[in-house]
């Protein structure tokens, strides 16, 4: 299937939604890849963690992998906290592409998906919007998540959340095929 993948490891940095909050890292999109490909996915999600907090993990929990991709999940938690700013959050993902760029990691800026809940709605929509700028500025690939929540029409899968915000089984699933064929697309260039 991917025989150009063989061997290459991609550490998955990132909350609750690369976790796979609230049923565990067997329920996750991560998981969904590592079963259904030759590729080694390492789920480094941890619940509620910021940007902030994916940048201060790096070390730890990026460079001690050694990977030859760096999958970057955050900024829906930010969205949740009035004190961080949108700018913050960029900042942070930036330090984070940077260190991987130094370390010979290739970054791929993963985009969450909007949620249903009002109150973060917003600063989500703007967070996806200056991540992919972020991504383009660098000229890295952006796996976007929203795609797994959507159907062809374009309408929200409402059925998909657990709580409006995470994911339920059918959800992660879903992220899981939108991560799969994303794999398949950046490794058949």
């Amino acid at each position: 299937m991917l025989q150009s993948v063989e061997g290459k490891k991609i550490v998955c940095l990132g909350d609750s939604l690369t976790y796979g909050y609230p049923y565990g890292p067997d329920v996750s999109w991560v998981y969904y890849v590592n079963s259904r490909c030759p590729l080694k996915l390492i789920n480094a999600g941890i619940n509620g963690n910021t940007m902030e907090d994916l940048e201060r993990r790096y070390q730890a929990d990026v460079q001690s992998h050694s990977p030859n991709f760096l999958v970057i999940l955050g900024g829906t938690n930010d969205a949740y906290r009035f004190e961080i700013s949108c700018a913050e959050t960029i900042y942070h993902l930036e330090q984070i592409i940077r260190k991987a760029q130094n370390d010979k990691i290739s970054p791929v800026v993963a985009l969450p998906m909007n949620s249903l809940d009002e109150y973060s709605t917003g600063k989500i929509e703007r967070l996806r919007r200056e991540e992919r700028e972020l991504a383009e500025r660098y000229d890295l690939p952006c796996l976007d998540f929203d795609k797994a929540f959507t159907d062809p029409e374009g309408k929200v899968r409402e059925d998909f959340y657990m709580d409006g915000v995470h994911p339920n089984i059918a959800g992660y699933e879903s992220m899981g095929r939108v991560a799969l064929e994303f794999f398949q697309g950046l490794f058949q260039r």
